[in-house]
């Protein structure tokens, strides 16, 4: 039902989580990020929306990747229904894939990053985005989300065609990026690469040059021409 990627930039600790799926609003239970804690995508063929919040709480006590998804699932009856990623401060990642998900499912965990999708048109989805991922280490975290989110749906996505996405990181010396295409009828990750170039304007980058960052908790505009260029 749905496809997804969390990871960690090692240069920057950037955190961030793309998806997609076949139905609406995968933004709104999905995805979940907390700067200098963690990303988890929670997902499966009922998605459980409260192992976000719950397993930030764990990663931010300390707990590693592994021991929180432990934990989530071991608490969870409906745990066979689930897929969950998880990826802590340290850049370890974890997984669970529940035998009730549909098949194609799969999951895979790397360094600083981890790969999950099931009902999927194919298992070599999953590799095709880890690929597109690893392909372009000095693109900025975004970007390699995307490019692993667009590698994916070429390849088949969702099997019942992908309809929604969502894309959320957190910097230090930036804002965060959190962009979301509720429903599309098709290209569905496009629409999602287009609002991410409107992000790109003159315009926004002007007021995004004068908004708080982690790094200036206190920033503010208005800001020169010079300094968004």
């Amino acid at each position: 039902m749905t496809y997804s990627i969390i990871a960690k930039d090692r240069h920057t600790g950037a955190l961030g989580v793309a998806t997609a799926t076949g139905s609406v609003a995968v933004g709104g239970f999905v995805p979940h990020v907390r700067f200098q804690t963690g990303a988890i995508a929670t997902q499966g063929a009922f998605t459980n929306w409260m192992y976000g919040e719950q397993g930030l709480a764990l990663l931010s006590s300390g707990m590693s990747a592994e021991a929180v998804k432990d934990r989530l699932i071991q608490l969870d009856q409906g745990r066979n229904e689930r897929q969950l990623i998880v990826l802590d401060q340290q850049g370890g990642t974890a997984a669970h894939t529940g035998s009730s998900n549909l098949s194609e499912k799969r999951h895979f965990c790397g360094d600083h990053f981890a790969v999950a999708g099931n009902m999927l048109r194919s298992e070599q989805i999953v590799e095709v985005m880890k690929e597109a991922f690893e392909a372009r280490p000095q693109a900025p975290l975004h970007e390699r989300l995307l490019a692993a989110m667009s590698a994916g749906e070429a390849y088949g996505g969702d099997y019942r065609g992908t309809h929604s996405a969502a894309l959320k990181v957190q910097y230090r010396d930036r804002p965060p990026v959190d962009l979301r295409v509720d429903w599309a009828e098709s290209n569905c990750i496009d629409q999602l690469w287009v609002l991410y170039e409107k992000t790109q304007s003159h315009a926004f980058q002007a007021f995004l040059a004068g908004v708080p960052t982690f790094d200036e908790p206190t920033r503010t505009g208005p800001v020169s021409d010079e300094e968004v260029k």
